[in-house]
């Protein structure tokens, strides 16, 4: 016990490139709900601008993670998770419509910056880039896939109520983050 290895948050799960990326959110809950904030936002858009803002989201991820490893940005892009689930979270609480090209916009300025973070801090472990690009976008992509399919099928009240307190308790976690983070 005296002479123990170096604790890690986590270590190489051994499952290869692409489902590192695809998992990646799961090690990471401050990444987790800056995506989550963004699916649920889409929920409350037209259906053509919640499909857009997905794709564009999953788009800006792959692209956010490419420029990670190209060495481009720092260490401030940590800060992309944070602002995505200050920004995004009191909109979904507050149930916000924009038009199709801002929803777009959006999820592809939050992706790149959801994407570059995300791959920063796993830059070490990265044997196979690509393969880690793809499936980090792939993971956007189906939880922005998922949010939607279940909003869509539950069309009662409290769905909604719920998917709004999640929103701001999102919201509420993003500051908390925000301070800690500012605190170091």
């Amino acid at each position: 016990m005296a002479i123990a290895a170096p604790a890690h948050a986590h270590g190489d799960a051994n499952l290869g490139d692409f489902y590192q990326g695809l998992l990646q959110p799961l090690y990471h809950l401050e990444f987790l709900l800056a995506a989550l904030a963004l699916a649920l936002f889409s929920t409350h858009q037209e259906p053509r601008a919640s499909l857009t803002m997905c794709a564009s989201f999953a788009a800006g991820v792959a692209f956010g993670s490419a420029s990670s490893l190209l060495g481009v940005g720092g260490e401030g892009s940590l800060w992309g998770p944070r602002l995505c689930m200050l920004g995004v979270g009191p909109m979904v609480a507050l149930r916000l419509r924009v038009p199709a090209i801002v929803a777009m916009a959006l999820g592809a300025v939050a992706g790149i910056a959801q994407g570059h973070a995300a791959t920063q801090g796993e830059l070490a472990q990265i044997a196979r880039p690509v393969l880690w690009t793809l499936g980090l976008a792939v993971g956007a992509g189906l939880l922005g896939a998922w949010a939607n399919a279940v909003t869509d099928r539950f069309r009662a009240f409290w769905v909604q109520v719920g998917v709004r307190i999640a929103g701001s308790w999102i919201a509420a976690l993003g500051l908390l983050a925000s301070v800690l983070a500012l605190r170091r």
